[in-house]
């Protein structure tokens, strides 16, 4: 009998710590890949606690990617509004962090918030027609076209920082310097990153007594990102080279084992 696949999601953070415990403007965005319903779940709780009291001019938001679909989870106004970019969920406006994890995981939530971001304006809107005007319909009509425009239209923001491709000889050169093998640990849940000199990268996340509980196989470019030498993988995620000893992935410190 098969195991059920859990559902893992890619979560971007804007204006808003990776705990989800703070909110700020001048934070930095960030990002953390492989979170599990329940890690989610934990993150949903604590933005929920942390929207009443968001400073102003923070916009805080997660971002949450996984095989279900892109959803948004805004802190706005005290609550948090979810906003659906999959066809399949139906989900949308102020709901709870259990609604959430029910529509990101493909269960249909048990509420009225069934509309999505624009069926919630022509809701708003439309509630009171008897007092409204046509010309003033009109413009209501005109407005929730505009919205749903942009927001389908509107282009996707980018969590990479701004990098540069190296030259073919200096990137042969820092490949086959930083090539090797680096681990962040030796524990469950510890990761190791394989570097090779034709640019190959696998990415081990280790089970009990170092066995490999996950695999992920990608390639890398030599780059230069803020004045200094990283790879940029395939998936457009950054790799900050520290020194030839140790290196910077998803915000975890990977320590050179062996050449």
């Amino acid at each position: 009998m098969k195991q059920p696949v859990e559902l893992l999601f890619s979560v971007a953070f804007r204006h808003l710590s990776t705990d989800a415990k703070k909110a700020g403007a001048t934070l930095p965005d960030a990002q953390l890949h492989y979170l599990s319903l329940k890690q989610i779940r934990t993150l949903l709780d604590s933005a929920t606690a942390l929207a009443p009291s968001v400073p102003h001019p923070a916009e805080p938001e997660l971002r949450l990617t996984g095989s279900t679909g892109k959803f948004v989870v805004q802190l706005k106004a005290g609550n948090l509004n979810f906003i659906s970019w999959s066809s399949a969920v139906k989900a949308g406006g102020v709901i709870t962090p259990a609604q959430i994890i029910d529509a990101i995981s493909g269960v249909e939530p048990a509420s009225d918030h069934g509309a999505g971001p624009a069926d919630t304006i022509v809701a708003r809107t439309f509630g009171s027609l008897p007092s409204m005007n046509l010309g003033a319909m009109v413009v209501a009509i005109i407005a929730v076209n505009a919205f749903t425009v942009w927001f389908l239209t509107r282009p996707p923001r980018t969590l990479t920082p701004k990098f540069t491709l190296m030259q073919a000889e200096p990137a042969e050169r820092l490949l086959t310097d930083v090539a090797g093998i680096y681990e962040t640990g030796d524990g469950p849940g510890d990761r190791r990153l394989e570097i090779q000199k034709n640019g190959g990268m696998q990415r081990i996340k280790f089970g009990a007594q170092r066995t490999v509980a996950q695999k992920q196989a990608f390639t890398v470019k030599a780059a230069e990102a803020a004045g200094k030498p990283a790879l940029v993988t395939n998936k457009q995620t950054l790799i900050t080279i520290k020194d030839m000893q140790a290196v910077v992935l998803y915000g975890d410190t990977y320590r050179r084992v062996n050449r």
